[in-house]
């Protein structure tokens, strides 16, 4: 581990493996080092000193008027933002929010709100535990079953979503399996039900195949839990896995030989965690190339917001991630969201504009103009934007992007006496900066 240690390195970490910082926190990683701010991350302990607790769903209230409501979806949607932005164990919710894009289930045809909230503790709970182990977990989640239709397979018609998803989206990958492997994978998972009167799962073993099946080249009378051994047990699904990791992670493009280093680590260390943690530690990860070279996501973007300028969670800012493209609980269809460009678009980005002003009109003016948001050098523009570039975690502007900001705040604060519009309006400016857009 050659590379320094520097409040650089530290936020590119904590855009990556978290939702940002306060400067606290990048104050504290900075003094730990590598090795014990990202055994943290993976251990899910507190950053800081003084750890923080979450305030329960039943007790936080909604915009400082009323108490959430549990079958509101909107409320669920910010509770898990408030999670995103206050957890200190930001790789676990992080790790979450990367469990529901890749095994996506959407409230729009569970209809549950309450199923959903659990399937969320579900991969609260596996985020950085071992991969099959969520794998069967998700298998009997009544949310997935009810998404994928788990009901319908039965013994003499088996329904075959499940079992195709299983292998194109959450193990395999398109070309790694054959249409006979989806139709003997789902004769291997019939027999359970969703009863949802008495929200139970249960095994019905009168409505399960107990034939012979050859599933990717084994042949058993097989079960589920047979089915899924198998199913992992194919040299396909470290890579599979290891690719999505990386482009989560890391990077758009991630080389082959990184794709396969980190595939390796999957198939001989027991919990994703391991993995994350050789990640996050090697050298290739902090390469100044990878830096600032993958766009935020809304999650991200609002939560890394809130979180560095330490604004209260409301309503309104899950509301503006959905516009944002990102709705809580209801991905877009089984694939997920799709990342990456797509992210930003004429109608997304017009909704990270219209975020960043609102926040900018929220943000207190005396704290705007408190010794933490002044820099020692209060007559230089360029001196400003740095400073407020920093404070939402920002750490490298392109001479575009300093030069036009450097004249905004010549203008407007540095050779004015009433400078309040204009440390809203460089507040605004900075957060709708291309380089605010990237992690």
């Amino acid at each position: 581990m050659s590379l320094p240690w520097t409040n650089k390195e530290v936020v590119h970490l904590l855009l990556r493996a978290g939702f940002g910082a306060t400067q606290e926190e990048i104050a504290a990683c900075v003094a730990y080092g590598r090795e014990e701010t990202v055994r943290r991350l993976i251990a899910g302990e507190s950053l800081l000193t003084q750890a923080s607790v979450l305030i329960p769903f039943d007790q936080l209230t909604a915009d400082g008027k009323k108490a959430l409501d549990p079958m509101q979806l909107a409320d669920q949607q910010m509770y898990w933002l408030y999670r995103m932005v206050n957890s200190d164990a930001p790789l676990v919710e992080k790790m979450t929010l990367f469990w529901h894009g890749h095994f996506a289930t959407a409230n729009y045809k569970v209809n549950d709100v309450a199923l959903m909230v659990q399937q969320n503790a579900l991969f609260r709970k596996f985020a950085l535990g071992n991969f099959q182990d969520l794998l069967l977990a998700i298998s009997k989640d009544p949310a997935m079953m009810i998404w994928l239709d788990v009901n319908r397979n039965k013994k003499g018609k088996p329904n075959e979503n499940y079992a195709r998803e299983v292998m194109e989206l959450f193990t395999l990958g398109i070309g790694h399996y054959t249409e006979n492997d989806v139709k003997e994978a789902a004769r291997a998972f019939t027999g359970w039900t969703y009863d949802k009167k008495d929200n139970t799962v249960a095994f019905n073993q009168k409505q399960h195949d107990n034939d012979m099946k050859q599933l990717l080249g084994e042949k058993g009378n097989l079960d589920s839990e047979a089915a899924i051994d198998i199913i992992v047990h194919q040299k396909t699904l470290s890579t599979f896995l290891a690719t999505k990791l990386l482009k989560y992670f890391a990077a758009d493009n991630p080389s082959e030989s990184w794709v396969q280093q980190v595939a390796a680590q999957i198939v001989n260390k027991a919990t994703i965690g391991e993995v994350l943690q050789e990640l996050f530690l090697s050298d290739e990860f902090y390469e100044e190339k990878w830096r600032m070279a993958l766009i935020k996501t809304p999650a991200d973007y609002v939560a890394g917001i809130l979180k560095s300028l330490k604004i209260t969670v409301s309503k309104g800012h899950a509301q503006a991630m959905r516009k944002m493209g990102q709705e809580l609980y209801s991905p877009p269809d089984v694939a997920g969201w799709r990342g990456g460009a797509s992210w930003l678009n004429t109608n997304t980005l017009l909704a990270r504009y219209q975020f960043a002003e609102s926040i900018a009109k929220q943000m207190n003016l005396k704290v705007l103009a408190s010794p933490d948001f002044t820099p020692q050098q209060a007559d230089r523009s360029e001196a400003w934007v740095k400073l407020w570039s920093q404070r939402i975690d920002v750490t490298n502007l392109s001479d575009k992007t300093l030069a036009g900001l450097s004249a905004y705040a010549e203008d407007t604060i540095v050779h004015t006496k009433q400078k309040n519009s204009g440390l809203r309006g460089l507040l605004q400016l900075v957060l709708i900066s291309p380089e605010a857009q990237m992690k």
